[in-house]
């Protein structure tokens, strides 16, 4: 399948003042058209920072993209348009699903307003026709009696169907890529299940390509091809789904999976990584996981690992893991 996206060498960095933080740093991947590729790991691992450069959706300044990345989207590079030339690809081209709906939402104006609004940003319509639009988004992304509750406020609907609502206005535009930051954050168990299977559904009805940001492995596992596993504002280890949960090769997701409740192992203390992931102001030297790593060797303080293909596309930027890629 050919790449509807590709991100090469992303790097993002914040000024606090005199000290750069370097949020992402190097990041590289390709998504193929209708493909979930799963981004996963600790909270300050970089996820949000790089689902928001794609689309230049934050603040320049404090923040800054390196001019000698590139985001590629429909043969051109993202970071080369103006605003104006940007504006119908944010929603239209790709569209977002942001972290905590009920702060997203405006909470003065009713549900179906806020859709029917972004059909009208991306579509020349009437506003009667951008209502019945509207009530069919919120239909088809599972809301019972969407007419009725095209009225609705936010605060007068549950997490649950706020995140439906999100993910109503993020499909307005007609979008080929649909970014999910954390779309079952602070939701019960069934509800994530529900939201989960939504996302899948709609992928598959509507040929999107999807980047799914979770903290969570199993969520990533249940719905992506691919896993790309983020420490230290870098990718550490991308592969498919499958490769990453039976033979995962860097550390640290090796370690993410031991930390996973399961139901087959109920006794004793959880397992956890010990440490903290460090600020982005002052990345450690060499592997940035290495002083949490108990598979160090020396080289790992003093040299940064380049990506390193262990076969079938699955890469790992670990000094045991292989090959590198040229």
């Amino acid at each position: 399948m050919s790449a509807v996206l590709e991100i090469v060498d992303l790097r993002t960095t914040f000024m606090t003042g005199t000290t750069p933080a370097i949020a992402v740093d190097g990041v590289s991947f390709a998504l193929a058209d209708g493909e979930t590729l799963g981004i996963v790991g600790e909270s300050g691992s970089g996820k949000t920072v790089m689902a928001l450069s794609i689309l230049r959706l934050l603040n320049e300044p404090p923040a800054s993209v390196d001019p000698a990345s590139r985001i590629i989207f429909e043969g051109r590079n993202l970071l080369a348009l103006s605003e104006r030339e940007l504006r119908p690809v944010r929603g239209g081209g790709i569209a977002m699903i942001f972290q905590d709906p009920g702060t997203s939402l405006n909470p003065v104006l009713t549900v179906g307003v806020q859709v029917a609004e972004t059909v009208r940003a991306h579509k020349n319509v009437s506003r009667a026709d951008a209502r019945a639009r509207a009530i069919e988004l919120l239909a088809q992304v599972g809301i019972p009696a969407p007419a009725d509750r095209y009225s609705s406020y936010p605060h007068e609907m549950s997490g649950g169907m706020l995140q439906r609502v999100m993910t109503a206005i993020a499909l307005a535009g007609e979008p080929r890529v649909l970014i999910a930051d954390e779309p079952t954050t602070a939701l019960d168990v069934t509800i994530q299940a529900q939201i989960l299977d939504l996302l899948l559904d709609l992928k598959e009805r509507l040929g999107m390509a999807v980047i799914l940001i979770t903290h969570d492995l199993g969520v990533a596992a249940y719905t992506s091809d691919r896993i790309g596993v983020m420490y230290g504002g870098q990718i550490v280890e991308l592969a498919p789904a499958r490769d990453i949960l039976d033979n995962p090769k860097h550390p640290y997701t090796r370690g993410l999976l031991a930390a996973t409740p399961s139901l087959e192992h109920t006794t004793g203390e959880l397992v956890s990584i010990p440490g903290n992931v460090p600020p982005a102001t002052n990345w450690p030297s060499g592997c940035r996981f290495h002083p949490r790593c108990n598979t160090a060797i020396s080289r790992c303080g003093l040299e940064a690992p380049p990506p390193f293909d262990t076969g079938s596309g699955h890469l790992s930027r670990c000094w045991l893991s292989g090959e590198e890629v040229q």
